[in-house]
């Protein structure tokens, strides 16, 4: 899958071309945020594991708060499964990927930390709304407290705004990222194959002179 756009706190943007990495007994991870997140094995003397552990997507918001990065449709695991990780981002002292575990099959849960949210607003949601989006949300928590709507009506109502902010993707628009990367991949594939027949044509052209000058030489050998 192609990664989304960039989107949460915009203290958070220039983070997108870094990579951070961290190691256990095992395995080496590297998180890309708004990229993607991998994981090789390091131990393995003979064909280690290398695989991707997910791509960035949205986030996942929690009490008007950005809990985590949500990296999806990793390297496949099992049939018509892929691997997934959320990448919470918390305070820290410093920027690091500080722990990676896989507590159920293929559904990772990594931890990053980083100076940058450690303000206590860093996080807020509500704030970086556009008016419109905030005035939504004021109708919506007026609703819910009267009770003009149920709690299912209130969460799928409270995802369309975060949708709208585009801080969380809509399964459209993820589908749209996969079939962008299929195309890509089609693309890239016929590419390869023009630029290995090219080559072809260079090679044999190269060995027709090759034999062109062996045969003269032969030739005023015989003479």
């Amino acid at each position: 899958m192609k990664p989304a756009n960039v989107s949460g706190p915009d203290h958070l943007y220039h983070l997108e071309g870094k990579c951070f990495k961290h190691r256990d007994l095992k395995y080496e991870y590297v998180f890309c945020p708004y990229n993607n997140i991998t994981q090789e094995d390091i131990q393995a003397f003979y064909e280690p594991y290398k695989g991707v552990l997910g791509i960035w997507l949205d986030w996942e918001i929690n009490d008007n708060k950005f809990a985590a990065m949500r990296m999806v449709e990793g390297s496949s695991c099992g049939m018509h499964n892929h691997r997934s990780t959320k990448v919470e981002i918390v305070c820290g002292a410093r920027s690091e990927l500080v722990s990676v575990t896989e507590p159920e099959k293929c559904r990772y849960s990594a931890k990053f930390e980083t100076p940058e949210v450690c303000g206590a607003n860093a996080m807020v949601v509500y704030p970086r709304l556009s008016n419109e989006l905030r005035h939504r949300w004021d109708v919506l928590e007026t609703d819910k407290s009267t009770g003009d709507i149920t709690e299912k009506g209130y969460q799928k109502e409270l995802e369309r705004i975060m949708m709208a902010a585009g801080y969380v993707v809509s399964p459209e628009v993820q589908s749209s990222l996969l079939e962008k990367a299929s195309t890509e991949k089609k693309r890239s594939c016929k590419d390869e194959l023009e630029e290995a027949r090219q080559h072809i044509i260079e090679l044999e052209e190269e060995l027709k002179m090759k034999e062109e000058v062996i045969a003269e030489l032969e030739g005023k050998a015989d003479r």
